[in-house]
């Protein structure tokens, strides 16, 4: 088993990385990974030099989701789950991570990527509610990265902008 600190960079990793992808894929701006820190997680260069820091979360309806989803809990179901839940969850976590950002020292802005972990609700589910999502104006934006419905694919938005 994988202890805490190498899941927690294999997470980030592959969240850092599915977010390159489709901001790469969708923005004439282009993304390489300078350097993986402590605080933001990552710093990034665009095309013109310019550095952006990148801050990645998690999204989990709550903690046994979290266990069950990363193969360290020894329960088979989850029991019912509740949008309204995740919703606090994701509105907690954005407010986390905006308290966060104020402790950094950085020359450069810094952008959150939130990658929604749950199997259940996906992009469509929150956008949905959108006006009901917490939004941390400190950070230059931040990024829902989701799956949605049965698509295996990863959609990505920024939830400043809508």
């Amino acid at each position: 088993m994988k202890n805490h600190n190498e899941e927690k960079f294999a997470l980030e990793n592959a969240a850092v990385e599915i977010f390159s992808n489709l901001f790469n894929i969708n923005h004439k701006d282009q993304y390489e990974l300078v350097e993986r820190r402590e605080s933001p997680d990552f710093v990034l260069r665009d095309l013109k030099g310019e550095l952006l820091g990148l801050e990645v979360a998690h999204l989990f309806y709550d903690p046994e989701e979290a266990k069950m989803l990363l193969g360290r809990s020894d329960n088979k179901m989850h029991g019912t789950d509740k949008f309204d839940d995740l919703l606090n969850a994701f509105n907690r976590l954005l407010k986390q991570k905006e308290t966060k950002i104020l402790k950094y020292e950085s020359t450069y802005p810094t952008s959150l990527v939130i990658r929604n972990a749950s199997p259940i609700f996906g992009m469509s589910d929150l956008l949905r509610d959108k006006e009901l999502i917490y939004k941390p104006s400190i950070y230059k934006n931040v990024w829902c990265v989701s799956r949605d419905g049965n698509y295996n694919d990863w959609l990505m938005k920024d939830i400043l902008m809508v």
